[in-house]
């Protein structure tokens, strides 16, 4: 599975190699059988956020690692609801990072802007 995308890619490519990036990490979380019935997802929400959590804590010892090697900083100090932390390194720390197990995704970190 490709864990950057190839336009993403092509940004860090042309990025100097001492130059900072910021991304956003997906965390990866164990998946568990989707619960059927609306009640079920209801019951499961809490125990969806605790593995969400588990998985997190799991990963950020080995994120650090990777900022800490590459001069590169957590942009928040947890993982959010959705499993996301916002994460500023070098292009190389970026491709360290997508080598991380507990990580499932990196997206380019863009600023948005209302459309007129």
């Amino acid at each position: 599975m490709m864990k950057i995308s190839p336009e993403f890619e092509q940004h860090l490519a042309i990025r100097d190699p001492g130059s900072t990036v910021q991304a956003v990490l997906l965390i990866s979380a164990p998946s568990r059988k989707s619960p059927s019935s609306r009640q079920d997802r209801i019951a499961k929400r809490g125990e969806m956020r605790d593995r969400l959590q588990a998985a997190a804590e799991l990963a950020l010892f080995e994120i650090d690692q990777v900022l800490a090697r590459f001069g590169g900083r957590r942009l928040a100090d947890s993982v959010d609801a959705l499993g996301s932390l916002p994460v500023e390194t070098t292009p190389a720390g970026i491709r360290a990072l997508a080598n991380n197990s507990g990580v499932q995704a990196i997206l380019e970190n863009q600023k948005v802007s209302p459309m007129h």
